[in-house]
């Protein structure tokens, strides 16, 4: 009887090691893999996890994921709220047509029982505040990685006391770095800033070198719009309050800056006496934007004047601008006019990637509930996203492997 011999150990090492694929084809594997499958293969061994959670590894993964469409989508934000308290509770993801593919619950054990919100998002993290708005100033500041489950609670920030305060959260491209920018109003309308740095996990302070400048504060403004490598909010002269201008912060630099809106009382022909409302900033198909939403009347309006003009604007028209080339003036356009008729209120919340708008309505002052639709700006149909609950923000999001180590694992 023949027998077949096994081969030498040495022949079955050499036979293994040929067959495997070289290391960084592993990685280039690794890095194409949607992040649940990626958190999965940390447990293969240390050398994988290591290399998973490398500062390149995430990069990389982010920009390959980035450069696939079909990852991005909404978080829709929903809280639950008591008598003195807005706690976020969960957010949910949709895809392009609005079916829901998602949900990430956030226990509210991990936020204190006074007033938070979500804030900010930028490349699929999402940076909460938490505050209540008293002299004490008492608050902390979150980042949150819902692909991963990843919460970090940034380290104490100045306490000075403050009036009110704004947030930014921007991605820092040059250095693969993220930054949450506060920037509070003092007495007196003094304004004072601090940045926070992730890859150095602290706080520094920052000049703003702007004479005469205070934010403007709505509720609405208090978080900023990312474009063009820079944070904005919308704010107002403290010499003139009524003269708007945007507040801006280039991450790459740390500077301050003011970029003028355009002329919007000329462009828009309004009476003498009546001034468009400025809603709030937005990022419109990559580009700086705004949004003007209704009119303010002063006391020397004339009043034949004013109602000509009404007759043929709703008290809910919507002008939409866009800065064509970033910086340039001269490249404020009014790109869209929409008349809202038939409601009480209207509020915008978001807007898509392909320039749809996110836009709350109330019909009737007696009912208590809103309905939140989907505006296409080109063809002006509106689409009932038949939201229970009306959210609080939208954002576009993307999976991301980032706060993969040194954040709190939320579980529940």
């Amino acid at each position: 009887m023949s027998q077949t011999r096994e081969p030498p150990r040495s022949r079955r090492i050499f036979r293994q090691k040929k067959d495997h694929l070289p290391y960084d084809i592993v990685l280039n594997i690794l890095a194409n893999l949607p992040v649940k499958s990626v958190l999965r293969f940390r447990c293969v061994s240390k050398t994988w996890d290591s290399s998973i959670t490398t500062p390149s590894f995430i990069s990389t993964h982010f920009n390959l994921s980035n450069n696939n469409s079909n990852l991005a989508y909404l978080i829709n934000f929903a809280s639950t709220t008591t008598f003195d308290s807005t706690i976020p509770s969960f957010s949910a993801g949709y895809d392009p047509t609005f079916n829901r593919i998602s949900e990430y619950p956030i226990p509210s054990s991990f936020f204190p029982s006074h007033y938070s919100y979500p804030a900010d998002s930028c490349n699929g993290l999402v940076c909460f505040t938490n505050h209540k708005n008293l002299p004490t100033n008492a608050g902390a500041i979150y980042l949150w990685n819902p692909s991963i489950r990843k919460l970090k609670r940034l380290p104490g920030f100045n306490q000075t006391q403050y009036l009110r305060f704004c947030t930014g959260f921007a991605y820092q491209s040059n250095t693969n770095d993220y930054k949450v920018v506060k920037i509070s109003q003092m007495r007196g309308s003094e304004t004072e800033a601090e940045v926070y740095t992730l890859s150095s996990n602290s706080w520094r302070r920052v000049e703003i070198s702007l004479a005469n400048t205070v934010l403007g504060m709505p509720p609405n403004n208090r978080t900023a719009t990312f474009v063009s490598g820079a944070l904005h909010w919308l704010g107002n002269d403290c010499e003139a309050e009524t003269l708007y201008m945007i507040l801006s912060f280039d991450v790459n630099n740390d500077k301050f800056g003011e970029i003028a809106l355009p002329h919007v009382q000329q462009q828009q022909l309004l009476p003498q006496g009546v001034m468009a409302k400025l809603n709030r900033l937005m990022a419109f198909k990559g580009k700086l934007g705004f949004i003007t939403l209704g009119y303010l009347r002063f006391d020397h309006a004339n009043e034949d004047e004013y109602n000509d003009f009404m007759r043929s604007h709703t008290p809910h028209s919507c002008f939409i601008w866009v800065m064509g080339e970033y910086g340039v003036h001269e490249s404020w356009s009014k790109l869209y006019f929409v008349q809202f008729e038939n409601v009480v209120s209207v509020h915008f919340f978001g807007c898509t990637s392909r320039g749809e708008l996110l836009v709350i309505k109330r019909r009737n002052p007696e009912w208590r509930w809103s309905i939140v639709v989907l505006l296409d700006l080109e063809t002006l149909h509106e689409k009932d996203l038949g939201f229970q609950k009306v959210p609080d923000i939208a954002t576009t999001f993307m999976e991301n492997l980032v706060l993969l180590d040194g954040a709190t694992e939320l579980s529940g």
